[in-house]
C-alpha cells in the first residue's frame, strides 16, 4: 500500500491526479509474491481520460504477463516465469477506485481489491474528484441521463454476436 499512495505523491508532484495503484503476482501454492508493477495517475500526461493509475497497472501487468485473465494465471500460459502451476494478482490502490477502475478490476478478475483513501475522502472540498455523481447518473434511465443516449439498431447490428455463438471461442 506504501509503494501505491508513493506513486500517488508522484503523479501529484508532476501534475497528474494524484492517484496510484500496485498489482502483485502471488503464487497460488505458497502465496508468496513473485513481482509487481506500480503505475500512477496519466490521464493528463497522456491525453488519454481513462489512464487511470488502477487501468494504467492493470494495462502493464496484462500486456507483461501476456494474459487478460489476472483472477488465475496458468504457468503454461503465460509470458513470465513461476515456479507454480497457477498464480493470481491483487490490486492495491491508493483510493477506492473510480466506477470505470471499478470495472476494469471485475473485467480483470482480479479476486482482491485493498484501497486506502475513500471515494469520500476524494470527494472533499479542494480536491472535488466526485464519483457519486457518476454512481448517481448510471441509476438514471437514459432519458434523464446528462448526455443524450439513443439505440440504432440497423439490418447488421446483431451479426457479430451471432456469429460468436457459432464459432469456437475463448471467453473472458
Amino acid at each position: 500500500m506504501e509503494i501505491s499512495c508513493n506513486e500517488a505523491r508522484i503523479s501529484a508532484e508532476t501534475g497528474g491526479g494524484p492517484f496510484g495503484a500496485v498489482i502483485i503476482q502471488v503464487d497460488n501454492e505458497t502465496n508468496n509474491v513473485i513481482r509487481y508493477w506500480k503505475e500512477h495517475n496519466h490521464v493528463n500526461e497522456w491525453n488519454d481520460p481513462t489512464a487511470h493509475a488502477e487501468i494504467s497497472v492493470i494495462r502493464t501487468a496484462c500486456e507483461e504477463l501476456g494474459v487478460y485473465d489476472l483472477g488465475i494465471i496458468h504457468r503454461e500460459r503465460t509470458k513470465l516465469q513461476q515456479k507454480g502451476e497457477t498464480s493470481h494478482c491483487e490490486l492495491y490502490s491508493s483510493c477506492e477506485p473510480c466506477p470505470m477502475c471499478m470495472g476494469a478490476v471485475y473485467w480483470a478478475h482480479i479476486p482482491v481489491l485493498v484501497f486506502a483513501a475513500t471515494r469520500f475522502d476524494a470527494s472533499q472540498q479542494g480536491l472535488n474528484f466526485i464519483d457519486e455523481e457518476l454512481y448517481n447518473e448510471f441509476r438514471k434511465p437514459y432519458n434523464e441521463k446528462k448526455i443524450n443516449i439513443y439505440q440504432s439498431t440497423c439490418a447488421n447490428s446483431l451479426d457479430a454476436f451471432n456469429l460468436w455463438k457459432r464459432t469456437e471461442k475463448t471467453y473472458y
